[in-house]
């Protein structure tokens, strides 16, 4: 519903810049008057609202299809995908409150007001401690974790759309993944993005998405691990000239090393390692799901001397523990190890027998390499966030 009063008001200066912009002051779907722009884009602009009559302050996401060429079929994926990304519940997520279309054709979403910042206006600062990167990686995990768990696939994770939410009384920020606009619901026997066009950033693509090739949950692994490597290294892994050529480097080449593009940050081997799998060309080659990253981002922590909980280098809590081979490309790498580890050993020690038998005199003492904990079982997931079913049996 549109107010023709509200409407009929003229186009007002948006106090952020400056600039005319009709909608501010009016009522849209005759509950949410608009009081100030906060940030547009390429599909659409998002304000500042107030419901009425509760007088909650909310952010309100206006879409307008007449601002892309590619219309086709816009109000049936609008409403899907709005209707998709309201099923998501998780406190890493943003909250959507409500969604539909005005009369004069107008899409709007309403959704929860963040105070803070994105993460990409955070990266222009510089590299981000390898405590705060995984703390941030580990709330986009348990976000994405609710939404793959429903069987959505958001396919554009950037910093972009990772909110750093300053809440007064944590001492750290809070994340919050926005933007699910392009998230695809697996259930749907139809995919509902169109023909020859891309979904998602260039930047974060993964290799299947550079392909059109289908995606599921591994897809936004890699596009984490793009992220995690530039919250780690201040650098993206590939930058080109074009667009082509980067989703090129996506498919084909390999990420450069830390040291190479980052020669002055002292990062953790064990970090890159992590960052590397979840980079790799093949979806296979990476982690399984968000649940199996996060696990491993909780051990990689643990293991680096980290408490989990706080943005400053020492995280607080416990941390599940989760075996090492769940950072080797393949799960018996570390079993083929330790079997060939202990197979020398036992050698070592039978010819020190042998060679104390025949001389008459005692062996000298081997000394044990050092071994890799034993595998135990992890802990149950930390409430109240319930793993996807899924991943669950990882």
């Amino acid at each position: 519903m549109v107010e023709p009063k509200a409407a009929a008001q003229g186009p007002r200066t948006s106090p952020r810049d400056g600039v005319q912009d009709e909608l501010l002051g009016r009522v849209i779907d005759g509950r949410f008057r608009i009081v100030g722009r906060i940030a547009r884009g390429g599909m659409g602009k998002v304000y500042r609202a107030r419901q009425e009559p509760l007088g909650r302050e909310i952010a309100l996401k206006i879409l307008d299809p007449r601002q892309t060429s590619h219309t086709e079929d816009f109000d049936r994926r609008f409403f899907l995908e709005a209707e998709a990304s309201a099923k998501l519940r998780h406190p890493n997520t943003v909250t959507i409150f409500d969604y539909g279309q005005t009369d004069d054709g107008i899409y709007f979403i309403a959704m929860e007001l963040l105070e803070g910042r994105p993460l990409h206006h955070r990266l222009r600062e510089g590299p981000i401690a390898p405590p705060e990167a995984i703390a941030i990686a580990e709330q986009v995990c348990r976000s994405l974790r609710e939404a793959h768990g429903l069987g959505l696939v958001p396919r554009d994770l950037k910093p972009a759309n990772v909110f750093l939410e300053n809440l007064k009384e944590e001492e750290h920020p809070h994340v919050k993944v926005l933007d699910f606009g392009l998230v695809k619901d697996l259930a749907e026997a139809e995919d509902m993005t169109q023909t020859g066009l891309f979904m998602g950033s260039p930047k974060y693509m993964s290799p299947e998405q550079a392909t059109s090739s289908p995606t599921d949950a591994r897809s936004d692994v890699y596009s984490l691990g793009v992220t995690l490597y530039q919250m780690l290294t201040g650098k993206l892994p590939f930058v080109r000239d074009g667009s082509v050529n980067l989703l090129m480097a996506h498919i084909q080449d390999p990420p450069p090393a830390f040291a190479d593009v980052a020669p002055d940050v002292p990062l953790p081997p064990a970090l890159e390692r992590v960052v590397r799998r979840c980079l790799e060309k093949r979806p296979e080659d990476r982690f399984a799901s968000m649940n199996a990253l996060l696990q491993v981002l909780k051990q990689t922590a643990q293991d680096l001397g980290y408490r989990a909980g706080t943005m400053d280098g020492s995280l607080s809590g416990s941390a599940s523990f989760v075996a090492p081979a769940m950072v080797e490309p393949a799960s018996t790498g570390l079993d083929r190890r330790l079997l060939a580890a202990g197979a020398v050993l036992g050698a070592l020690m039978l010819i020190g027998g042998l060679v104390a038998a025949f001389s008459g005199g005692e062996a000298e003492p081997v000394a044990a390499a050092p071994s890799s904990p034993a595998p135990t079982t992890p802990t149950a997931p930390e409430n109240p966030e319930a793993p996807a079913p899924e991943a669950a049996a990882e």
